[in-house]
């Protein structure tokens, strides 16, 4: 039964083995970029649940506050104020979705969204107004219309 034993080094087949493999590195291929609809409106600032603000803040991306603010806040984008977060104070952004507690005037918003268990008490200047079933709101609403001399008016309307 020679036939199923290993080579040996007389015979000519033996010296033919096959190089090994080598491993040639192959590039990291980047991540995918998330669809155009959630890039827009993807959270990429967030204010923790234990911090406590005084003052006026302002973003130019989609932000999620969950801790206490007082004060002035602005956002050119999308607004969340999480479960979690009570603000008091005037509030401007371009679309507001509130899950927490909102007490003050929201000004010149495009959209205002009250989430079930979210409370808005106060003045609010909007294009559209949702309130879900179990959210709480108390106070005035007014709706306009944007104009170029809106889109530029800046601070609180006191």
């Amino acid at each position: 039964m020679a036939m199923f034993e290993k080579r040996s080094p007389a015979n000519p087949l033996a010296a033919r083995q096959p190089p090994p493999p080598q491993r040639a590195p192959q590039p990291m291929a980047p991540a995918a970029a998330p669809p155009q609809f959630l890039r827009d409106t993807e959270v990429r600032t967030s204010i923790g649940a234990d911090a406590v603000i005084t003052g006026k803040l302002s973003f130019n991306t989609p932000t999620r506050v969950e801790g206490k603010l007082k004060g002035e806040l602005r956002c050119t984008q999308l607004l969340i104020i999480s479960p979690s977060a009570v603000i008091e104070g005037w509030v401007k952004a371009d679309e507001l979705r509130v899950e927490g507690i909102v007490r003050g005037e929201v000004a010149q918003t495009r959209k205002v969204e009250i989430c079930a268990k979210g409370q808005l008490i106060g003045k609010i200047s909007t294009q559209l107004l949702v309130i879900h079933d179990g959210a709480f709101f108390e106070g005035e609403c007014a709706t306009f219309e944007t104009t170029a001399s809106e889109e530029d008016s800046e601070g609180p309307t006191r």
